[in-house]
């Protein structure tokens, strides 16, 4: 009789026991998912931060004939034609300014300096103080050491900053392991690098100054080339989805984001995600 009752209770109580353990699975699961999130949404901010901090050079004065362009999907430079590029996002077009940068007095021209970051013969470079400006380039490497030629010759005797300048595309195509990434080619020539999966959508606004008195009053929902005498910084939206979602076989809730361009963004939360942030360049 006792034993009736024990199996009594068990079968009454065990589908309440169950199905209160699978849904602290499941909150837990949830819980880990959005953690995932804030730590994939950080590692995108530092990216985007580490490849566009230094789009404009640190020289004394603005040089209105340096541009940055920023374009859709859709218009593809002959430089990515190769390329598949994401058509409902946007490229950008620009100059690492001082990936490697140092002090120093130019004695003469041709000059051997250490400098890292340049790989090969042809590499751009440039020399600035506050009484000049000239561009250069790599014309010989031995080891560490890399021999520069500077355009302008008026420069020799000044000190200031010798900073390397690399042009690359920046732009969202299909990653080597499935999915949409976020990637880098080189302006002139080079391989293409693969620098973050998981980003769907992106788009890329500049932020400018167009009174010229030092605070930004224009965000620029139009694509085209923009100079840098104007640009303070970027406005960045993008998309994204986790590689491995925990939260998948649970419930997703579909949203929407606005962009400031006006498209209207759908995502299914919590396994994709929107997020924006502002690159600072001056």
């Amino acid at each position: 009789m006792e034993l009736l009752v024990v199996c009594l209770l068990i079968s009454l109580f065990l589908p309440f026991l169950v199905s209160t353990i699978s849904h602290l699975q499941d909150r837990h699961l949830l819980a880990q998912t959005y953690q995932d999130q804030r730590t994939f949404k950080a590692a995108i901010d530092a990216h985007f931060q580490s490849q566009w901090s230094r789009l404009i050079p640190a020289n004394c004065t603005d040089d209105a004939s340096l541009l940055l362009t920023v374009q859709s999907g859709t218009s593809v430079p002959n430089r990515l034609s190769s390329r598949v590029v994401s058509a409902d996002s946007d490229w950008l077009k620009g100059v690492d300014y001082g990936s490697c940068r140092i002090g120093m007095t130019v004695a003469s021209n041709p000059f051997d300096v250490t400098l890292d970051c340049h790989s090969k013969n042809g590499d751009r470079a440039a020399f600035f103080s506050c009484d000049a400006y000239s561009t250069g380039q790599v014309t010989a490497l031995s080891g560490s050491k890399r021999t520069i030629q500077l355009d302008n010759v008026n420069v020799i005797g000044l000190s200031g900053m010798l900073e390397s300048e690399d042009g690359f595309y920046w732009y969202l195509s299909p990653g080597k392991n499935g999915g949409t990434a976020f990637w880098r080619t080189p302006e002139e020539s080079g391989n293409s690098l693969e620098l973050l999966n998981g980003i769907e959508r992106l788009s890329i606004f500049p932020l400018l100054d167009s009174d010229d008195n030092g605070s930004v009053d224009t965000l620029a929902t139009s694509y085209g080339d923009f100079s840098l005498k104007q640009v303070r910084g970027l406005w960045v939206e993008y998309q994204y989805r986790l590689d491995d979602c925990k939260s998948e076989r649970g419930i997703e809730l579909n949203q929407s984001y606005e962009s400031m361009r006006g498209d209207t963004w759908h995502y299914s939360t919590p396994c994709q995600s929107v997020g924006n942030q502002i690159i600072s360049l001056k």
